[in-house]
């Protein structure tokens, strides 16, 4: 009897910790790609801004920059401190890619950003640069 009581009581235990840590993981993992999805966002907004740059007060304009403010306010809610760190950095020096240190505060900030979610650690930033902005002579 104390032997069947046992074992149901370990059962019990063993599925209430599984339920718990899948729970868990699970959690974690919709975080992230919450998190993911709003830096896409963002770096899909900055791209159409630079790529297309639309007519300032057409309607195109003004949908791209609600799709910029939904995006960083995104980022807020779910990034990083790490990125939204490097995300104030580049917004205090201007939010543009006019001078050098923007454009390394720019590149800083998508490494974290790629780094926070979830690949590995890119240790050249001069890599990420070339992609994003171009190889500079």
């Amino acid at each position: 009897m104390l032997t069947g009581f046992i074992s149901f009581f370990g059962v019990i235990i063993g599925a209430s910790l599984q339920y718990f840590f899948t729970r868990h993981i699970e959690n974690q993992r919709h975080l992230r790609d919450l998190r993911s999805q709003a830096y896409m966002d963002y770096l899909k907004c900055i791209c159409e801004q630079a790529q297309f740059r639309p007519l300032s007060g057409t309607k195109e304009q003004q949908e791209l920059f609600s799709r910029t403010a939904d995006s960083k306010a995104r980022i807020c809610l779910y990034g990083s401190k790490e990125a939204i760190s490097a995300f104030s950095h580049f917004e205090v020096l201007g939010a543009a890619m006019g001078s050098t240190e923007q454009r390394i505060a720019f590149i800083q900030m998508v490494s974290v950003m790629r780094t926070d979610s979830g690949s590995e650690l890119c240790l050249n930033n001069s890599d990420i640069q070339n992609v994003l902005l171009g190889v500079k002579d």
